[in-house]
C-alpha cells in the first residue's frame, strides 16, 4: 500500500487520469462508458491493464511483505510520444515503477502496442 491505497486502486486512478479509454483485461463488445456515462466505440489509442501475479518477501517462515503486480498495455495506430509521456507520468505519480517495451506491431490487429510491466 502507498498512501493507504492498494495497488488496484492506484492503477485505476492513474489510468483514469490519463484521459484515454481503458479497461481491465479487455473491452467487452466494442464500446466503453466514459466518466460522464456516455457510450463510445473503442478506437485506438486505448489502454488495457491486468493482474500479473504477486511479489513477496519471506524468510524463516515469516512473511514480510507482498505486492500485487500489474501490466498495462497501450494500443495505438499513430505514434504519440505525448500519450506515452502522460501514461508514464501517471504511473510514476501513483507510485509505480515500470519497465517499458519497444513498440510492437500486431499484424492480426493492424495496431501497435507498448507494454508497461509495473513493479
Amino acid at each position: 500500500m502507498i498512501n493507504g491505497k492498494k495497488s488496484s486502486e492506484r492503477i485505476k486512478e492513474a489510468l483514469q487520469s490519463i484521459g484515454l479509454p481503458w479497461s481491465y483485461m479487455l473491452f467487452r463488445g466494442r464500446t466503453y462508458i466514459d466518466e460522464e456515462g456516455q457510450e463510445h466505440e473503442v478506437k485506438p489509442p486505448f489502454l488495457v491493464y491486468y493482474g500479473a501475479g504477486q511479489e513477496k518477501a519471506s524468510a524463516d517462515n515469516t512473511h514480510y511483505w507482498s505486492q500485487d503486480i500489474y501490466n498495462v498495455e497501450y494500443y495505438f495506430d499513430d505514434k504519440s510520444e505525448t500519450n506515452e509521456e502522460r501514461i508514464e507520468a501517471a504511473l510514476l505519480a501513483a507510485g509505480f515503477q515500470y519497465e517499458k517495451s519497444e513498440d510492437v506491431y500486431l499484424d492480426d490487429e493492424d495496431l501497435f502496442a507498448i507494454y508497461y510491466y509495473l513493479g
